[in-house]
């Protein structure tokens, strides 16, 4: 389950960030900077409206583990006992998770803005303001996390998840003889581990 939530908060920061976000590093500031980045967050703006920031997270967050949950074991969900713990633990954990990704999530917006303004020229911003602008435009982008949540995207990524999941399921036990063996074979290491692990 710890590495189900871990996926699945993961997968939150994956979808609201873009993918060069955070590998594009720093550079020097250009003249046109301040225009661009007005025009970044413009578009922010339309595509998390404040008001249903939290909403928006909320659904998001909700989406994606509802589609990672197809992974826990049928029988785990099908005891009203064990099904009830779990509903708590997930609860609980998306409750906690929730405040955690909301404190978050200005700094990751305003990153957004930046990382808009290195990939995009002054004329694609306004263009996309623009469009931004527009009640489609707006829509369009409000929707953007929405869409997840859409029947069709949900099987499609629940699919997706289920069958990497066995793939990496079927790597694992060659992952492990391999992993023990080099511990076996480098004790210090080992060591180091298990130090480390009762800190």
């Amino acid at each position: 389950m710890k590495t189900i939530l871990g996926c699945v908060l993961a997968a939150c920061f994956t979808v609201s960030l873009p993918a060069n976000a955070a590998a594009q590093p720093a550079t020097s500031a250009q003249p046109d900077e301040p225009a661009k980045l007005a025009e970044a967050r413009a578009v922010i703006v339309a595509a998390f409206p404040p008001a249903q920031r939290k909403q928006m997270l909320a659904k998001l967050q909700a989406d994606v583990m509802a589609q990672f949950a197809t992974l826990l074991p049928a029988e785990l969900m099908a005891d009203p006992g064990l099904k009830s713990i779990f509903d708590d633990f997930k609860n609980g954990a998306l409750e906690r998770q929730h405040a955690v990704l909301e404190k978050h999530l200005p700094i990751q917006l305003e990153a957004m803005a930046h990382a808009y303004s290195r990939e995009f020229s002054l004329a694609e911003l306004k263009d996309i303001h623009a469009f931004a602008a527009t009640p489609s435009g707006s829509h369009y982008l409000s929707k953007s996390t929405a869409i997840i949540g859409d029947p069709e995207v949900a099987k499609a990524n629940t699919d997706a998840i289920a069958e990497i999941h066995a793939v990496t399921q079927e790597m694992l036990p060659a992952f492990k003889e391999k992993a023990i063996a080099y511990l076996k074979a480098h004790p210090d290491v080992a060591k180091k581990l298990e130090a480390e692990g009762k800190n």
